[in-house]
């Protein structure tokens, strides 16, 4: 894994690249696209910039310049930033936590407890990269990460509060997506911070994200339910970017009809069709997405996994 500098110095400089995204009303909360891959809309994470901001999600641990970048941008200083939210240890989203953990001095850093040694313990973040890696077929496919000192983190299982001097983030747990994962909603602005809980956001449409090893779909259909009953009024997702502003329940009650219609068409393919690779070449032009062969993937294992109860 990466070495912590010696300084504080961060590990590559913001460069040029889209500037925040605003999302609609919501007062000082930005969409940060980080170009992962290099690509536009692949990934987006959140800032805050109020009175005591907030990151959520870091992004890949070679993406961070553009939260860095952000915060130039709007002002912020990151020493002033209260709080760092990793809505889940994938390295698209987790990777850059170290690296932001040294950027923002004084931020702790809030992740699920089924998270958390993945993000402290340094075998653990080196067997979970290397995962990554071979699932990605690449190396460094998010980067290096650095360990985030167990001392910076807090647990979170649901339920908690963040009070801030000018709002409260309410913590949700919210599996399916993965194990590891809670979402955040600011009362606010009613920004629902599901990241990717409750699927993708393109072109606007919903679409599921369920990859391996660990997608589970009643859980992740109790989770929308959960998230509901939250009255949000915007959805923030993880790819990409916010959804429309007042349309957060509609967006979520058409993931809980998509989700389960997207698994039975895999379900159903599976008898003509071997492996991901041609199910996903007959799914059909509705569910090409950017990650559409791991999320295809993630459904076989599900199905797979599911079988063996029965």
């Amino acid at each position: 894994m990466a070495e912590r500098n010696t300084d504080d110095t961060p590990t590559s400089d913001a460069g040029d690249g889209p500037d925040p995204i605003p999302v609609p009303g919501c007062p000082e909360t930005y969409a940060v696209d980080h170009l992962l891959h290099g690509q536009p809309t692949a990934l987006s994470s959140y800032l805050v910039a109020g009175e005591a901001p907030v990151v959520v999600d870091c992004g890949a641990a070679d993406t961070t310049d553009r939260i860095r970048a952000a915060m130039a941008d709007l002002g912020v200083d990151p020493a002033a930033v209260e709080a760092i939210l990793v809505t889940h240890v994938h390295l698209d989203h987790a990777g850059g936590a170290g690296d932001l953990a040294r950027a923002c001095p004084d931020a702790e850093v809030y992740v699920h407890e089924r998270g958390l040694p993945y993000l402290t313990d340094a075998d653990r973040l080196a067997r979970l990269k290397e995962s990554t890696d071979e699932a990605m077929g690449m190396p460094d496919a998010y980067g290096d990460p650095e360990v985030v000192p167990a001392s910076r983190c807090v647990s979170v299982t649901g339920g908690e509060t963040l009070d801030l001097p000018d709002r409260t983030l309410e913590f949700v747990d919210a599996p399916g997506h993965a194990p590891h994962h809670y979402a955040a909603i600011d009362r606010a602005s009613g920004a629902l911070f599901s990241l990717d809980a409750a699927g993708m956001y393109y072109d606007g449409r919903v679409l599921p994200t369920t990859p391996p090893p660990s997608f589970d779909l009643a859980a992740n259909l109790e989770t929308v339910e959960r998230l509901r009953g939250l009255d949000p009024t915007v959805n923030c997702y993880g790819h990409f970017g916010p959804g429309e502003h007042g349309a957060a329940d509609a967006e979520l009650a058409g993931y809980a009809e998509v989700l389960p219609e997207y698994v039975e068409r895999i379900d159903a393919l599976r008898a003509d069709h071997d492996g991901a690779g041609e199910i996903l070449g007959a799914l059909g032009e509705r569910w090409q997405t950017p990650t559409a062969y791991r999320d295809v993937a993630g459904v076989l294992r599900y199905l797979r996994e599911r079988e063996g109860e029965n």
